[in-house]
Formats: structure tokens, C-alpha cells, sequence
């Protein structure tokens, strides 16, 4: 998923998912132009996690 798109999912700034992946709250991939990308069943893992959903 892009940066964009996890923003989206939580409903917070792409630069708000940046600091996540800093904290190490998720861990990205890179495109070889150097964009992060992640693994979606671990973000919605995390989603889940964090609303108590499912």
C-alpha cells in the first residue's frame, strides 16, 4: 500500500505514517525509486488492532 493510501485507512497525514515507520510501528518496503510501500495484511492488522475491530 502506499503512504497515502494507510493515511487514508487511519484517517491521519501521509507525514503522520512516516513518523509510525520512524517509531517503528510499521515496517515499509521501498520502490527502487526509493517510496515506501507496505504490506497490507500488516496494516490492516494494525487497524484492526487499533480500533478493536475484527
Amino acid at each position: 500500500m502506499k503512504t497515502s493510501e494507510v493515511a487514508r485507512l487511519f484517517g491521519v497525514t501521509p507525514y503522520t505514517v512516516v513518523r509510525w515507520t520512524r517509531r517503528g510501528f510499521l515496517s515499509p518496503g521501498r520502490t527502487p525509486a526509493g517510496h515506501l510501500r507496505f504490506d497490507r495484511a500488516e496494516v490492516l492488522r494494525l487497524f484492526h488492532n487499533g480500533t478493536g475491530e475484527g
